[in-house]
């Protein structure tokens, strides 16, 4: 019986395909994917108020598996290694704390005031650092994919 590494991922459902590929390349078996869907309502008091608040969660749960036994294995788990520790993007978000909040605040000129501050002075910086950091990020990993190509 071969012996055989497991590894299991959480993504969101919309990059559930996108990381299965990803996951091959690296000579990552499919094992199962199982989409987990949760909802949990409970009560809150705030001052003499009491809230129903409700957390709903939505991902994809993905196991993987690999033969041990892989000629070249070792250099494939470098490059591995090397490709997923590049440092993730993050986005702001447009509108913080939702779009609600913003249109009520619109009604009061604070909203209409302080967004475009929000977005000049940190949103576009932010989002294009990111952006900048998503596509150093592409081009770190092409080099990456090639030199695993020679493991196929």
């Amino acid at each position: 019986m071969a012996r055989t590494e497991s590894i299991s991922i959480q993504v969101h459902p919309k990059d559930e395909q996108e990381q299965i590929n990803v996951m091959q390349k690296f000579h990552w078996s499919l094992l199962s994917s199982q989409e987990v869907k949760t909802v949990d309502s409970h009560l809150e008091r705030r001052g003499d108020t009491i809230y129903s608040v409700t957390n709903a969660e939505n991902y994809v749960k993905l196991v993987f598996s690999r033969d041990l036994d892989l000629p070249n294995l070792g250099e494939i788990k470098r490059i591995e290694q090397a490709y997923f520790s590049l440092p993730l993007p993050k986005f702001p978000k447009l509108f913080p704390g939702g779009v609600g909040i913003w249109i009520v605040l619109a009604f009061f000129t604070v909203g209409i005031v302080a967004w475009p501050f929000y977005y000049l002075l940190y949103y576009r910086p932010k989002k294009n650092a990111a952006f900048n950091l998503s596509q150093e990020n592409a081009t770190k990993r092409q080099p990456m994919l090639t030199e695993l190509a020679k493991y196929e």
